[in-house]
This record gives C-alpha cells, sequence and structure tokens, in this order.
C-alpha cells in the first residue's frame, strides 16, 4: 500500500516571540515492514533544518532567531507499507515463556522494562494480565493478541476525553480515553509481565479511496479510529526478535495500515513537534493530519 501523509503544526502566539528552537519527529522509519518514499520538512518563517539520528528515529530541528507571531511546520510524506499479513510473523505455537527470564534479555532490554513518569508499574494493573493467562498459558504472541482484544473491549475511545498530560491513573479510573491511553496500559501491563515493550508513535490510515478523497480518522465503516492527528500503539519484543506492534485502541496487530514514525519508552520520546522560545506569549496550537492511498 503506498500512504501519502500530509502533517501541518501551527503555533500562533499572543505575542512576538524570537529565538525559537524547535525538534521534529516526524520522519517515517524505512525498514522491513516499510519504505519511506519521499519526505519533506518545510518551516514558515522559512528555516534552515538539520538533523541527527536516534536509535528510535530521526530528529530534525532549526532555529527560527527574528521576532514572530506565528510559526507552521509543514511535513509531506510517502511511505509504502509491506505488511498484509501481521500475522505471518508471530510465533504462535511454542510455549515461549523461558526466553523473558534470560538475564542477557532482561539486560539487552532494561530501558523498556521499567517504569517511567507517564508508564508507572502499578499492580492493579496485573489484573488485566490475569484475566487473559486464564486462557493461554505459555505463548506469548497468543497473550498479547488476547490482551490487546480485551483492553479494548474494557475501555472506550473518546476523543477528548483526556490530555497529553493526563496519568494512567485517571485512564483506569474512568475507563475513557485515546490512544496515548490505550498504549501506555498496554505498556504497564506488559512490562509487569517481564515483557519489553516500547511505545510507537506514528499514522494510521482509516480507508479514504485514493490521494484526493480526505481521510478522516473515525471513517464510518472502516472500524478504524484515531486522534484526529497522529495515532500510538505498542510493539513488543517477540522471542522470535521481532517487534510486533499491538493496537490496542482498534483491536489489531499492527499491518499495512499503519506508518510507524518513532518509538520509545513512552509518550515523552515521541513528541512529534516541541520546543522553547524567548518571550512571555502564551501559544495556541493547531495541528492537521491527512493519510491518503495512493494508486501503485
Amino acid at each position: 500500500m503506498r500512504l501519502r501523509v500530509k502533517h501541518t503544526t501551527n503555533y500562533i502566539y499572543s505575542q512576538p516571540v524570537k529565538e525559537a528552537h524547535t525538534e521534529v519527529r516526524l520522519l517515517p522509519h524505512s525498514d522491513n515492514a516499510q519504505t519511506c518514499l519521499s519526505f519533506r520538512l518545510t518551516t514558515r518563517p522559512h528555516a534552515n533544518i538539520f538533523h541527527y539520528d536516534l536509535p528510535n528515529g530521526r530528529v530534525h530541528h532549526f532555529n527560527i532567531r527574528p521576532p514572530h507571531s506565528e510559526q507552521s511546520v509543514m511535513v509531506e510524506s510517502l511511505v509504502a507499507t509491506h505488511t498484509k499479513d501481521p500475522f505471518s510473523r508471530l510465533p504462535l505455537l511454542d510455549s515461549d515463556a523461558d526466553f523473558y527470564t534470560q538475564p542477557e534479555v532482561r539486560q539487552r532490554y532494561y530501558e523498556y522494562l521499567i517504569a517511567t513518569e507517564r508508564v508507572p508499574l502499578l499492580e492493579e494493573v496485573d489484573r488485566f494480565a490475569e484475566a487473559v493467562r486464564e486462557n493461554r498459558e505459555g505463548n506469548t504472541a497468543c497473550f498479547l493478541t488476547d490482551l490487546t482484544r480485551h483492553l479494548h473491549g474494557a475501555f472506550v475511545y473518546t476523543p477528548g476525553a483526556t490530555t497529553v498530560y493526563s496519568r494512567l491513573e485517571e485512564f483506569l479510573e474512568q475507563r475513557e480515553g485515546v490512544c496515548q491511553d490505550f498504549a501506555h496500559l498496554l505498556l504497564a501491563i506488559c512490562r509487569r509481565q517481564g515483557i519489553p515493550a516500547r511505545y510507537a508513535s506514528g499514522y494510521i490510515y482509516t480507508g479514504a479511496a485514493s490521494a484526493t478523497e480526505e481521510a478522516t480518522y473515525h471513517l464510518e465503516g472502516s472500524g478504524l479510529v484515531g486522534d484526529g492527528g497522529m495515532h500510538a500503539w505498542v510493539e513488543c519484543l517477540l522471542p522470535n526478535g521481532a517487534w510486533i506492534g499491538f493496537d490496542p485502541t482498534n483491536d489489531l496487530v499492527v499491518n499495512d495500515h499503519y506508518i510507524k514514525v518513532h518509538d520509545g519508552r513512552d509518550y515523552s520520546d515521541v513528541v512529534p513537534v516541541r520546543g522553547i522560545y524567548s518571550g512571555k506569549a502564551t501559544d495556541t496550537l493547531d495541528v492537521s493530519v491527512q493519510v491518503t492511498m495512493e494508486d501503485e
């Protein structure tokens, strides 16, 4: 599948600011699951753009020194996705729980097993794992697919119910939230079970027929939902060495409708656009994302 993404981030300041430094994490990965065919990043006001690479993705950055009252970051990407049958990558037959007790595994993937500020390893999340373990013993891939379905049924996807600053405890209490909340909960459960798990950020294609038809993030009949901007899911390390994506928001193993951009320990590691500036202004943020399919 060939998917085109147009992503615009606008900041409007209450008064002119200066010396603005901005970081952007929006370049799609190129790996076995997808290929980034083109990528274009522009800014308004114009800025010279630089970048550096991290193991979990590329970070672009730029400075705008003169005073300005607005700032826009415009990204357009074209990505070919390849994973039509994600279950072909899942080892579904063998008992493999011993893999996660190996000291070398726990040491190598330590950062994806520990608590973070956004993903506290609360004991109360164990009840979700226990509910699934009653039916699945021994095989991790089966456990994760069942857990994904269980969380999808136990919580309600409700745009606006939470913010990027909401804590996991709030999601557990009110039982509704957005994809970020579903992902943070799945991370906490997996890490409590000793399964290395990382937060994945990107886009989800919900079914627009072509690049001339606007893609919405709650397309009637598609069954796929997102947050009107970027989407989030969880990648778990399986004993065959593959990182496989699980999306409890949509009850899916990640397939060719997904475009991965960045990964990390939690949302704080993958914030798509963030920066600092000099001045006392307040800012208003507006984000527009469009994902469409193109003929191959």
